[in-house]
């Protein structure tokens, strides 16, 4: 099990997080990792209704070129469960793990993120939210379990002026490639070459990197000359809740495409293409990612090590 304190202090080491490429492993100075016990989590759990602390002093948050003033002494405690990888205290692949990270980065609030071994839960997790797999959150105390609501719930306890809020503008937004990951997971485990499955797959990106290069007609919207938008993400060039669900999902279609099936989106989506360089220029996307082997292991292959239960 892992735990990630999502603030900036000084570590004895400098952590490292699997770069979104695979390529690297890259410092942040947003995230710190460290090993802890079954027994600092349940008192850190045990404390959240105690939370008066005179601690007053500040720390930097780099969120995308810009610092965010966090409070060491936050004004809520919260702590993200999410699923651990194949040697169960990496951060394992999961779409809806990830998608709650970003949201909690972006809101530029003080979080904790633990990695959670569905095979060998303690006890004491066992305790918090029985029957419940990751990712579960635990807000000042109170218990949610389920994704869409949890996102619900943190767009409307953060919000502005204090927090930005991360919905969408444009309804369409909501739901431009709501289908890509369920046509990608019965292509990805299709191993007979089956032409209607991989059609509907490609078809579905195609359709999503229409909606990526047509314009929303948002002020300030780049056009290219030939009438195709040019912004950075689905709503426009800011990171939104939609960005949270979809950038997951395709990072790990790129991923265990390009590992299982020798497959790599096609150079035609420039839409796709676009939209995922900009991502990998946030740390927000890139330092919550999956190791690459993780999310080959989701779809077959080796994975990590698996250290000993004790």
């Amino acid at each position: 099990m892992q735990i990630i304190d999502a603030k900036n202090e000084p570590a004895a080491s400098a952590p490292t997080v699997q770069d979104a490429g695979g390529e690297e492993k890259l410092n942040s100075e947003a995230v710190r990792m460290k090993q802890t016990t079954v027994d600092e989590i349940t008192e850190k759990v045990s404390n959240m209704s105690n939370s008066n602390n005179n601690n007053s002093s500040k720390t930097n948050q780099e969120t995308s070129g810009s610092t965010v003033q966090i409070s060491q002494a936050p004004e809520h405690e919260i702590v993200l469960f999410v699923k651990a990888g194949s040697d169960r205290e990496c951060i394992g692949c999961d779409p809806f793990s990830q998608r709650l990270f970003m949201i909690l980065w972006l809101k530029g609030i003080v979080f904790n993120v633990t990695t959670v071994d569905k095979t060998a839960t303690p006890r004491d997790l066992r305790e918090i939210a029985p029957g419940t797999n990751p990712p579960f959150l635990l807000f000042n105390g109170e218990v949610l379990t389920d994704v869409m609501k949890i996102e619900d719930f943190l767009e409307a306890e953060l919000n502005p002026p204090k927090y930005p809020r991360l919905a969408c503008r444009h309804a369409e937004s909501t739901v431009a490639g709501n289908d890509v990951f369920q046509k990608f997971s019965a292509w990805i485990k299709d191993s007979n070459d089956n032409k209607m499955i991989s059609d509907r797959f490609h078809n579905s990106l195609k359709r999503f990197n229409t909606f990526l290069n047509t314009p929303l007609g948002y002020a300030g919207e780049v056009v290219d000359s030939l009438g195709k938008s040019q912004r950075c993400f689905m709503d426009g060039d800011a990171m939104t809740l939609a960005d949270c669900n979809m950038l997951p999902k395709l990072h790990i279609l790129s991923v265990a495409g390009r590992m299982r099936k020798k497959w790599t989106v096609p150079a035609e989506l420039t839409g796709i293409h676009r939209y995922l360089k900009a991502a990998t220029e946030r740390d927000e996307f890139r330092q919550t990612c999956p190791d690459n082997l993780e999310i080959d292991y989701a779809y077959g292959g080796r994975g990590k090590r698996p250290k000993a239960v004790r």
